[in-house]
This record gives structure tokens, C-alpha cells and sequence, in this order.
């Protein structure tokens, strides 16, 4: 079943690669960028569009990660809040559980 997974991902990784370089060969023609203080750029199209590609992907990640650090901080406090339970503590009160539902 792991084998037919990764060959269906490899399928699909090489499916969007070949879709996405279509996409940039067709696309190859030069624009302009017409910055601050009168700086204009001739570039292509594609360079323009992965630039503006990685820089939301770079916002959303700064835009979630005090999120996950808030997250992670309330989770490390959870823990050292919680009694500590020994893994045999666990499997009986596990097995008794599963007793009454039989």
C-alpha cells in the first residue's frame, strides 16, 4: 500500500512539474517593473510571478508562526500542569474501559 502512495505522489510531483514549466515556457516574455525613484526592470513574466510566489508564501508563514509558537508555549505549560501518569496506568484504565462496552 506505501509503495502505491509514493508512486502516486511521484506521478503527481511530476505531473506539476511539467504543468508548471509549460506555464513558464509560455510565459517567457519580458515585463516591466516600474519601481520606486524612476527604476524600471525589464524581466520575465515567470520571474516576476515565483517572486511574487515566494514572497506570499514567506508572509503567510511569518503571518501564522506567533500562532504555532503561542500554541506550542500553551501545550509545554499543559504538560508540566498535568500528574504524571505511568504507561501501565494508562493500558489499565484502557482495558477496564473496553471491558464495560463487551
Amino acid at each position: 500500500m506505501q509503495i502505491l502512495i509514493r508512486l502516486l505522489r511521484a506521478a503527481f510531483l511530476i505531473f506539476a512539474f511539467c504543468v508548471l514549466f509549460g506555464f513558464a515556457i509560455k510565459n517567457d516574455g519580458l515585463v516591466t517593473v516600474h519601481a520606486f525613484f524612476d527604476t524600471d526592470w525589464q524581466v520575465p513574466l515567470v520571474v516576476v510571478m515565483l517572486l511574487m510566489f515566494v514572497a506570499g508564501v514567506l508572509l503567510g508563514v511569518t503571518a501564522i508562526a506567533g500562532t504555532a509558537f503561542m500554541l506550542r508555549r500553551e501545550v509545554s505549560r499543559l504538560r508540566k500542569l498535568a500528574p504524571v501518569v505511568s504507561p501501565s496506568t494508562r493500558l489499565r484504565g484502557r482495558s477496564g474501559d473496553s471491558q464495560d462496552s463487551v
